[in-house]
């Protein structure tokens, strides 16, 4: 079945017709996905058709002076305030498949918000920093702390519900929300993956002795379940509770690493902690189909519990 989400802006608008507008509504009619879709565009449409009909019509003078003005400069320079680009989506992102996804990727750099980038980028260095002065033998421990809390946080801040994919649609790109968000979560990954990797190649270089795959297999091994959960309850719920829970559990294992006496802990607890940080293929698989069934829900679930709209 092909969808026709390129024509669902034009739709909600009013804009298509004939022929295109009855294929449209007959595939909305059998098709609930792009019907939530088509509902969404319809509501940014009435909003921005009553936002701009407060608007008072400007003066009918005003279209004669700008014509004056530019037949008396036909040859002025634009100075630097009249070249200064305006910070918005201007060029089509494509419609080849990997031009597109490409795109949509690059364009989430500009809309992840910078404290996302700093506190991942401060928790990374951090806890190569600490690794470095730490014994040897620590170091593949600290770093297994420090850099899957920072992907976690990072998840939670960029793709939580707080976050605003319909706006970012209407002001951006006509893409489907799951899109963006499948966009957006791999570029937090990858950039902070990135960065535990570089921090790693440092540490080794400084350290001889250890050995980078040991330190990558290290953190890498925690980042994928704590992402995982950060994601579904950012998503599903909340960024709070994404935050929260990956603080509750790396605060958990703090405690609970290289005790040998009580921590006040339960022994249920320790049995829930300690096998995120040592992953086998069953937790890791847990992780992957956590984050494929929020992926699945998130579009047919409200937003934000403080927001009006809903994500759909």
């Amino acid at each position: 079945m092909t969808h026709p989400t390129h024509q669902l802006p034009a739709y909600a608008a009013g804009h298509l017709t004939g022929d295109d507008a009855a294929a449209v509504t007959a595939h909305l009619a059998g098709c609930p996905a792009c019907a939530t879709q088509a509902r969404a565009w319809h509501a940014t449409a009435t909003a921005v058709h009553d936002t701009t009909a407060r608007v008072a019509p400007p003066s009918p003078g005003i279209l004669t002076a700008i014509r004056r003005r530019l037949a008396t400069t036909p040859d002025a320079t634009p100075g630097p305030a009249a070249t200064r680009p305006v910070p918005t989506y201007r060029r089509d992102i494509g419609t080849r498949p990997l031009h597109r996804a490409l795109g949509i990727l690059t364009r989430q750099r500009t809309l992840i918000r910078w404290p996302v980038w700093t506190l991942a980028a401060a928790l990374i260095a951090g806890g190569a920093i600490l690794a470095a002065l730490a014994p040897t033998r620590h170091a593949a421990q600290i770093l297994a702390m420090t850099v899957p809390l920072a992907a976690a946080l990072a998840v939670a801040g960029a793709c939580g519900t707080d976050n605003d994919p319909p706006a970012e649609l209407a002001a951006a790109l006509p893409t489907p929300p799951r899109v963006v968000l499948l966009a957006r979560l791999t570029l937090v990954l990858t950039a902070t993956v990135t960065a535990g990797l570089l921090a790693t190649l440092a540490l080794t270089a400084l350290t001889p002795g250890g050995g980078a795959a040991g330190l990558v297999t290290a953190w890498f091994g925690p980042l994928v379940p704590l992402s995982a959960t950060s994601f579904a309850l950012s998503i599903l719920y909340r960024p709070s509770a994404g935050v929260t829970t990956a603080l509750a559990l790396w605060l958990a294992r703090a405690l609970s690493t290289g005790q040998t006496a009580p921590t006040g802990l339960s022994p249920a607890v320790l049995r829930l902690v300690d096998p995120l940080w040592t992953p086998g293929p069953a937790v890791l698989t847990a992780a992957a189909a956590v984050v494929a069934t929020t992926f699945l829900l998130s579009p047919r679930l409200p937003r934000s519990r403080h927001a009006r709209h809903i994500w759909r």
